[in-house]
């Protein structure tokens, strides 16, 4: 489920950064074609971008980046898998977006619900070479795929005309589909703020275009201001559909009467090159961001010498491959090995060192373990302890690469945690310091130290 997480709040930063160059570089701009096709790619983009495969080989001496196995946690008296998996903040979370998820996919499919029942409602009818839907009360008119839905009412034949050639424009151009993506894009990242923005935008553009289309075939600019000012009343069906009288009147009128921005202008789009590229190297090389962020260096101690040379000619180390390696047995048979060979060391014990061993091992591409360090220990003999038992593994089930086999690198966290006894053990000269000496009597110097009694003399018989 941590997966699921990880993989939103990655797309989420994608949308955010791409956003970001579309609101502050491009939006003004008059290309509607161009920023429309921008934050189609910049949606898809950010949707499949964490989805790349993460097989970026690196060098055996590196630990660093390697998948994290499960705390094992070794007391005193007891050994057992860290405590903490009754309550998982990722399967929190996860079922919170689930809920919100399902929230808006069925305010999604109600919406959809809506339009049909309009159109059973009112029923299609055909007016030139077009599907009219003829609605009554105020609705404003708006398309839905090849349907235009208006209420002809109070209108004149060139004000209808203009109207229906509006809507055409969004229905020549496809916009319904794209509204498709956005919403279902709304409900995938319901929490993020950004995914608001992007559909607020495209809808902007397909107004944009859609008044671009109705001036180029000749309709007088002023005319047509004034029919969006009359229209703008209008009640909308719901914001899923291309509505003629959107609410951003105001900069539909501006961009009417805008002067073109020049191709220099476009230019701009390839801002968004460098901000691609950092995102695809981000997400690809995230394990080593994360090893970065918490500061782990690569520490190798004293590294085990077998198996370092299983395959000499492939040095390449993978960090998450099409199937994973595994123990024989699962990871539950690890962890029942490591805590069957594992022991505290008499050293640490007695010295009262207790803490974390972050362990670094290879899994051979024939399931052999090598280049076995420590990235970060705690003395005591407990790092020498963790080395052993992981040298001691029986062999795993290689990772596999395309159906071949590879090598694949973990990490992973051994808690030394001293017991209750053992800490009173370690500071009883604290906890139970020797009794003070008896106090003295009335009448005694307490400044002076009473001398021990003379030895009584031997007394001779004749």
């Amino acid at each position: 489920m941590d997966t699921l997480i990880l993989y939103l709040m990655q797309s989420g930063i994608s949308l955010l950064l791409l956003y970001g160059v579309y609101r502050f570089f491009l939006s003004r701009d008059t290309f509607f074609q161009t920023n429309r096709l921008y934050l189609i790619i910049a949606i898809i983009f950010s949707l499949l971008v964490p989805l790349l495969p993460l097989n970026i080989p690196m060098d055996s001496s590196s630990p660093v980046g390697s998948i994290m196995l499960d705390t094992l946690v070794v007391n005193s008296s007891k050994i057992s898998p860290a405590p903490g998996h009754s309550f998982d903040i990722f399967q929190v979370l996860t079922y919170l977006y689930l809920i919100g998820a399902i929230v808006f996919l069925l305010r999604f499919l109600l919406q959809i619900g809506q339009i049909f029942m309009m159109i059973h409602k009112y029923g299609v009818s055909r007016y030139r070479d077009y599907k009219i839907v003829n609605t009554s009360g105020d609705y404003a008119p708006f398309s839905f795929f090849d349907l235009i839905f208006i209420n002809p009412k109070n209108l004149s034949q060139d004000n209808l005309d203009t109207i229906i050639d509006h809507e055409r424009v969004h229905i020549r151009q496809g916009h319904t589909v794209e509204l498709l993506l956005f919403e279902l894009l709304t409900v995938v990242q319901w929490f993020n703020p950004v995914v608001w923005l992007y559909r607020k935008s495209i809808k902007t553009v397909h107004e944009y275009l859609a008044d671009e289309g109705v001036l180029t075939g000749g309709c007088n600019t002023l005319d047509y201001q004034h029919l969006l000012l009359r229209q703008a009343t209008g009640i909308q069906v719901n914001e899923f559909t291309n509505n003629f009288n959107h609410s951003l009147i105001k900069k539909r009128i501006i961009m009417m009467t805008k002067t073109k921005s020049t191709f220099v202008a476009r230019l701009k789009l390839l801002l968004a090159t460098p901000v691609a590229l950092l995102l695809v190297v981000a997400f690809t090389a995230s394990p080593y961001l994360s090893a970065i962020a918490q500061n782990e260096k690569p520490i190798i101690v004293a590294p085990a010498t077998q198996n370092q040379d299983k395959n000499p000619q492939d040095k390449s180390v993978f960090t998450v491959v099409d199937e994973m390696p595994m123990f024989p047995g699962g990871d539950e048979a690890r962890m029942k090995y490591l805590k069957e060979n594992i022991a505290y060391p008499e050293e640490a014990r007695k010295a009262g060192i207790e803490g974390v061993v972050y362990i670094t091992f290879v899994v051979e591409a024939d399931g052999s373990m090598s280049d076995i360090g420590i990235l970060r220990g705690i003395g005591g003999g407990c790092d020498e302890e963790a080395m052993r038992v992981i040298e001691g593994m029986p062999t795993w089930q290689p990772g596999l690469q395309r159906g071949k086999p590879v090598r694949t690198q973990f990490n992973m966290p051994i808690r030394f945690t001293l017991g209750a006894g053992d800490k009173e053990e370690q500071g009883k000269d604290v906890k139970n310091p020797p009794p003070p000496p008896p106090l003295k009597k009335a009448g005694e110097n307490p400044g002076k130290v009473s001398p021990p009694p003379p030895p009584k003399k031997e007394i001779k018989q004749n």
